[in-house]
């Protein structure tokens, strides 16, 4: 008898055991869970740049610009960025300008490896290789130059060259000169070239 009771109670010991083990089971699966989530849980991926402003694009395109029937320009270039925002400005690369007199006549000549303009077309900034041919015969050259309409001035912060019709080469640093080239003048490091200065200016060609 003491045999079986023994039994008895060893059986009551296991049952109770695997009651424990099964109403803790859950618990440790679901830490065990938990824990393993928090050791593959990846972290959000973040941009290390700004997103860009939305734009529009056009490949080889001409535009121009209109004062009633007066035709004031014409641009040329094989691309075009047209920014979205408040600003609208538009990128160009290259830059192809003509610009017409009040007959629409080509009168002058612009080429750049780039170019921007405002909104309102109503000025530019254009850069690399920068070249101006008037049909004067005046030629420009520089590494940038921008001209805005509404003060009619063209400028530059770079050398500049210039080459009047004459056959003068001036140069210097920085430009401040009407859209007309009636007057300008450089800002700095001034030298230039003047064939038969002497000739010309006994016959007042100068």
């Amino acid at each position: 008898m003491k045999c079986g009771t023994q039994r008895i109670d060893g059986r009551a010991k296991n049952t109770n055991r695997i009651a424990w083990w099964c109403a803790l089971a859950p618990a440790v699966l679901i830490v065990m869970l938990f824990w393993t989530g928090c050791g593959q849980k990846e972290s959000v991926p973040q941009s290390g740049e700004e997103v860009p402003e939305p734009y529009q694009e056009f490949g080889s395109s001409t535009l121009f610009l209109y004062s009633g029937m007066h035709k004031l320009w014409r641009l040329e270039s094989d691309y075009m960025r047209k920014s979205l925002s408040d600003t609208a400005k538009m990128l160009v690369v290259p830059v192809r300008l003509i610009l017409y007199d009040t007959v629409n006549t080509s009168r002058t000549r612009v080429f750049a490896d780039s170019g921007h303009t405002t909104a309102a077309k109503d000025s530019f900034y254009i850069w690399g290789n920068v070249y101006v041919h008037r049909g004067d015969g005046l030629k420009i050259r520089s590494e940038s130059l921008w001209w805005d309409q509404q003060r009619h001035k063209i400028g530059s912060s770079d050398f500049v060259e210039i080459i009047t019709p004459q056959g003068d080469i001036m140069r210097g640093k920085g430009l401040d000169a009407t859209e007309t080239f009636s007057t300008w003048r450089f800002l700095s490091s001034v030298e230039g070239e003047f064939p038969n200065f002497r000739e010309r200016a006994e016959s007042d060609e100068l």
